[in-house]
């Protein structure tokens, strides 16, 4: 009795150090979670509070990256349904229907479902294109800033600067993620034939018609997105620099006011670049199961469309030589009806995750 008794009090200390090592781990844990989640969320605390590692270019950039990639996602899901309709307009050769139609087609044969065909290789695509989108737009807006202060003092940038800034970000950004933007619109058009699901789809394309498969009308892409982004950049820091500057008393935009600038940005670039994306859509579906190779190239592609046949074209079936110019145009509208709400929320989740990770435009 008496050793047990002696056992358990030379016990204790250990017991008491163990307890404290613990409690000691446990606030370390929770000293690393509230500094992580300053680090991150700094936005949500005040100035005093903010870690100097939040500061950093390294992390600022990272929160860039985060708030486009999520935004793209919210955005790229709200208007699937009409972007299906887009995608399959694009790669149609014939008549196509109103937007109704098409969309009370797609709902009677495939239900709900068909609304979101290819949206899990859309948003995958579309949060690593958006993400690299943004942050290398900011990036070279920095840049872009310095050297212009270096020359002249002044950080202003103008819209040619961003046009150009913008369309080197879309640039980069589309070559990145241009195998998912393929796997996209495959799932969207023949998702039947190869079984619905982003990594079948990469097997069974790799296996059949090799890897360079994945990178069909990459050139088309590439041209596209320079203007395309530049365009739809320069066209929402101009506006929005104007009406912060002269209309607003706050600095800052409103929700609907952010959501509208977008949505004309988009509507603009959309419009203007829309020939090089169904010549895209065209290059990237052609040599599938039911749809023989039409087309060498992109400017092969554009001639025969509109009817002019070049010198490549050796087997286009005849159908395709009587689209004319109006076959560039095919699916602008659920294209632009896709675009408005997507491009306007992309940037009013970016705006709103820009405020709460506590980093700002220059």
């Amino acid at each position: 009795m008496y050793l047990t008794i002696f056992l358990s009090f030379m016990a204790l200390p250990l017991s008491l150090q163990a307890r404290a090592a613990t409690r000691r781990r446990r606030y370390l844990a929770r000293q690393r979670l509230d500094l992580a989640l300053r680090t991150i969320f700094t936005g949500c605390y005040p100035a005093t509070a903010v870690p100097a590692a939040a500061s950093t270019s390294t992390a600022q950039s990272l929160k860039f990256l985060v708030a486009g990639a999520i935004g793209g996602i919210i955005s790229r899901t709200l208007v699937s349904p009409l972007e299906v309709v887009a995608t399959v307009n694009m790669a149609s050769e014939g008549a196509v229907g109103s937007v109704l139609e098409e969309l009370s087609a797609l709902w009677a044969s495939e239900g709900i479902v068909g609304f979101f065909k290819g949206n899990g290789a859309n948003c995958l695509k579309v949060a690593p294109t958006k993400g690299i989108q943004f942050v290398t737009f900011e990036c070279l807006k920095r840049f872009l800033g310095c050297r212009k202060w270096w020359a002249s003092s002044s950080k202003e940038l103008n819209p040619f600067d961003r046009l150009i800034t913008g369309g080197m970000a879309g640039v980069v950004a589309a070559a990145s993620a241009y195998p998912l933007e393929t796997l996209k619109s495959v799932l969207t058009v023949e998702r039947r034939q190869y079984g619905g699901s982003i990594i079948v789809s990469f097997v069974a394309i790799c296996k059949d018609e090799g890897v360079f498969a994945l990178y069909r009308g990459l050139a088309p892409t590439l041209i596209a997105m320079m203007p395309y982004v530049g365009v739809e950049f320069c066209v929402y820091e101009t506006i929005k620099e104007l009406l912060v500057k002269h209309y607003c008393a706050t600095n800052s935009l409103s929700t609907i006011q952010t959501m509208l600038i977008g949505a004309a940005a988009g509507a603009v670039a959309q419009t203007s670049c829309h020939p090089l994306d169904v010549v895209r859509k065209r290059l990237q579906l052609q040599g599938l199961p039911g749809r023989p190779t039409q087309y060498s190239n992109m400017l092969d592609a554009l001639a025969c469309i509109v009817c002019f046949p070049t010198f490549f074209a050796t087997h286009v079936p005849e159908q395709a030589r009587v689209e004319g110019v109006r076959g560039l145009y095919k699916g602008l509208a659920p294209a632009c009806l896709a675009t408005l709400p997507s491009t306007g929320s992309s940037y009013v989740v970016y705006e709103a995750l820009k405020a709460v990770l506590g980093v700002a435009s220059r």
